[in-house]
């Protein structure tokens, strides 16, 4: 168990910087979010952490949707495990995803290691695998 959860912790850790707004840790006492006193301008109003078009988001926690497209995609990969741990997205003529995996080969008594999985989603089709890679722990 300590194999599989210390590459998912490292990368977390390693990552916190890009994790949008990421708690790990419920806070009850904290304040409920105020709201503005006065009203924006619809023309003053600002919407943060949406990325342009082209642009990658930064990682964040996988939706239901993020689930659902990475296993749909992986579905008939075979010979090595992939647990997503995060997502990034860009939005494209479809989206691609980046997930940041805790991947195994599918073989009793093998380690877990950092992996990065690259899909594609079209607006319209299936999506694909476009890459996978090992992350290099240095």
């Amino acid at each position: 168990m300590k194999q599989r959860f210390f590459p998912a912790l490292v990368i977390v850790l390693a990552l916190g910087g890009f994790v949008g707004d990421a708690t790990f840790a419920a806070d009850a006492s904290a304040p409920p979010p105020q709201k503005a006193a006065l009203p924006l301008a619809p023309e003053k109003m600002v919407v943060k952490d949406v990325p342009k078009t082209g642009g990658w988001s930064k990682f964040d926690a996988l939706s239901s949707t993020d689930r659902a497209v990475f296993k749909e995609t992986m579905a008939g990969l075979a010979g090595v495990g992939y647990e997503p741990l995060v997502v990034r997205k860009q939005v494209v003529a479809g989206t691609n995803y980046e997930f940041i995996c805790n991947a195994r080969v599918v073989y009793p008594g093998t380690d877990w290691y950092p992996a990065m999985v690259l899909i594609y989603k079209p607006l319209k089709g299936s999506a694909v695998i476009k890459k996978i890679s090992r992350i290099a722990a240095h």
